[in-house]
């Protein structure tokens, strides 16, 4: 139990992926309410699809533990799995565990979150095994996280899944602005100055430039405000109140203003950009107070 705990709190700090999972729930299901024409999921639904989203994610970055375990050798030896602190037979009863508690939380939520939930475990394990059997896959950054962030996808959709039928269009825009605010931050904390690249490095600027890069992740969060502002518009009937979804642009300006004068140490805007994104998913909290 002590080896779990140590794995547990070390790679997978709970008190900050509780936070996350309560954000993020709340935030898609208060962008969807004014997209339904009853009442949403009650309480208890909401918080069994948090408790999914907890297990799932653990569930997921154990097996990334495992898929990671030659890069993290050369680049993350501390890590518990390389040190062998937790053995490959550990981190199978961590895999058990997280899938039985996802999907028990899952059916108490509706038919809708466990078939997510076991979309989400398959295409988890799926990806570990290609990762690790196609060198072409997991050497193309561009080509790794096309596929691997509709992992982000399908949590999003879990949540998505709570209640009733909603329209496609809008709920597919804002689907599309969490999971483009998430991979906004994932490219700038993999993203750093040329002269500070470890050899063999896993980076977004290595395989775009490093402008190349900061602009993509810009433009990442400029497309999730864009997304979320376009369906409150359309399908909210909101005005002035779509200007909320401004608020997360300052902090990645904020991150690309301290890259610029970082110069003399290694520095990716992960902080500025991590914070963009959990204020986009605040803001649409916000936007439907302001639009009750």
């Amino acid at each position: 139990m002590r080896v779990f705990w140590r794995f547990f709190t070390k790679r997978f700090p709970p008190l900050k992926y509780v936070f996350y999972v309560s954000l993020l729930v709340s935030g898609v299901l208060s962008a969807l309410a004014p997209l339904r024409n009853g009442p949403g999921p009650g309480f208890g639904a909401a918080g069994c699809a948090a408790v999914a989203l907890f297990a799932l994610l653990f569930f997921l970055r154990s097996v990334d533990e495992v898929k990671d375990r030659d890069y993290d050798r050369e680049f993350n030896p501390r890590r518990p799995v390389v040190t062998g602190e937790v053995t490959t037979r550990d981190i199978g009863i961590y895999l058990v565990v997280s899938a039985a508690v996802a999907l028990a939380a899952s059916a108490l939520a509706g038919l809708g979150p466990v078939l997510v939930a076991v979309a989400a475990m398959a295409f988890s394990l799926f990806l570990g095994w290609l990762e690790t059997s196609w060198g072409r896959f997991d050497a193309s950054m561009w080509r790794n996280i096309a596929l691997t962030v509709q992992l982000k996808t399908l949590l999003v959709c879990l949540v998505v899944a709570l209640g009733g039928p909603l329209p496609v269009l809008p709920s597919a825009l804002l689907v599309s602005s969490v999971v483009l605010g998430y991979l906004h931050w994932e490219v700038a904390r993999k993203t750093v100055r040329a002269e500070f690249a470890v050899p063999g490095e896993k980076l977004y600027s290595t395989a775009a430039g490093t402008a190349g890069a900061l602009a993509v992740s810009a433009g990442l969060l400029v497309a999730a405000c864009a997304a979320q502002a376009a369906a409150g518009l359309v399908w909210a009937g909101a005005s002035w109140q779509v200007l909320v979804f401004l608020l997360p642009l300052p902090c990645t300006a904020w991150g690309l203003a301290r890259f610029a004068r970082t110069t003399g140490h290694r520095y990716a805007p992960a902080g500025p950009t991590l914070l963009g994104y959990v204020v986009l998913l605040g803001t649409c909290t916000l936007f439907r107070l302001l639009t009750w």
